[in-house]
């Protein structure tokens, strides 16, 4: 911008009465924030939305009925999840290169832990239980930095099991310590696939990551899209078989992997993205979106995140944490048991080519609409 474009744009702010910080730097309403967070701003929702863990010089709960707040430990993890029953939750914990999960109560009792070699970056729940984990280490030597990338399932209580997702090197003087280096998954509502990000070039500006699709039974994966290496997260929509993530470096897209179908787009970098687990609702840099409808439009920048129901949105800005619910929620997307099992096979066997497009969806039909 040109220094008379800059004058006549300070003279538009100050003759629209608008201040300059509250153009560039917008705030939110006061009567919403909850608490105030790190700067890593992390946080998780317990799933029925009710309670908060958050770190804030340490790891913390609220109880959103009466603003009751609790210290669990002046430690700061790297990574949360509440358990699916809401009774405690996991947090990661950095200890040099090696993680330490633990699993705590709402009253900071510890009831299992375990020690990996790995930096842990991401946590989701399987359907049996045991806890899903994305694992990486960063290693530097000789101008040579190795990548790994791998996911670890935790029993929640001696056995880790191990499935190797990526390695790669890349030439570089730059230390190890130095590059931010973040790996992330979204585990699909069936519990069987994930899409998670991999890393073309060391974390740059300039740099390229792609999204991977990774079926959990078959160990099958599937390229989805080339993208930024600040663009890292993709998310599984409610139906299972539609993802929300960002394309390149300047597009999101609402898209079907299998039928090569892009049902919405957004231009935007797609930074900060989240879908609700049960329902068409989407948060796309600062802008939430219900069955495609725009619902809310907060500050770019700002980071989401829905209740299980979708009922209630978190949003982290600026160190603070607020609470939205004034939203459309679109209709729930639910699955039986059976459904599951029957669609985890079918999704199975199309991982493995086994079955074409148009037969998988025929059946996938026919198992939803007996």
């Amino acid at each position: 911008m040109s220094p008379m474009r800059f004058l006549l744009f300070l003279g538009l702010l100050f003759s629209s009465g608008c201040s300059l910080t509250s153009t560039l730097f917008p705030s939110l309403p006061e009567s919403r924030q909850l608490v105030e967070l790190s700067d890593a701003e992390l946080f998780a929702v317990r799933p029925d939305g009710e309670m908060l863990a958050y770190v804030a010089d340490g790891l913390n709960i609220l109880r959103l009925t009466d603003r009751y707040q609790q210290r669990l430990t002046y430690d700061s993890p790297e990574a949360l999840i509440w358990a699916p029953d809401g009774r405690s939750l996991v947090a990661a914990f950095r200890e040099a290169e090696k993680t330490r999960l633990v699993r705590l109560t709402s009253t900071a009792a510890e009831r299992s832990q375990v020690l990996v070699d790995e930096q842990i970056t991401d946590l989701a729940w399987l359907t049996d239980g045991r806890l899903l984990a994305m694992a990486q280490t960063v290693e530097n030597k000789d101008d040579v930095v190795l990548i790994r990338a791998s996911l670890l399932i935790w029993d929640g209580r001696w056995d880790v099991e191990r499935i190797p997702l990526y390695r790669k090197r890349f030439r570089s003087r730059a230390a190890a310590g130095k590059l931010v280096v973040q790996h992330h998954f979204d585990l699909s509502p069936l519990k069987d696939e994930l899409v998670y990000n991999r890393y073309l070039d060391l974390p740059t500006a300039d740099g390229r990551s792609e999204l991977i699709l990774y079926n959990l039974l078959s160990g099958k994966e599937r390229f989805l899209t080339e993208t930024g290496n600040r663009q890292t997260e993709a998310f599984l929509a409610a139906d299972a078989e539609t993802l929300l993530l960002p394309v390149g470096h300047r597009q999101v897209q609402y898209m079907n992997p299998w039928k090569k179908e892009v049902l919405s787009s957004w231009q935007t970098p797609g930074e900060f993205l989240q879908a609700a687990p049960h329902s068409a609702l989407f948060f796309i840099d600062g802008k939430v979106y219900a069955d495609g409808r725009l619902q809310l439009t907060l500050p770019f920048g700002s980071k989401g995140r829905f209740s299980e129901d979708g009922a209630r949105l978190f949003v982290a800005w600026r160190r603070k944490l607020y609470l939205y619910d004034d939203y459309e929620v679109p209709e729930q997307i639910q699955f039986s048991g059976v459904e599951k099992a029957e669609l985890q096979r079918i999704r199975q066997q199309r991982s493995r080519g086994e079955i074409s497009i148009h037969d998988y969806y025929q059946s996938r039909n026919n198992i939803l609409n007996p």
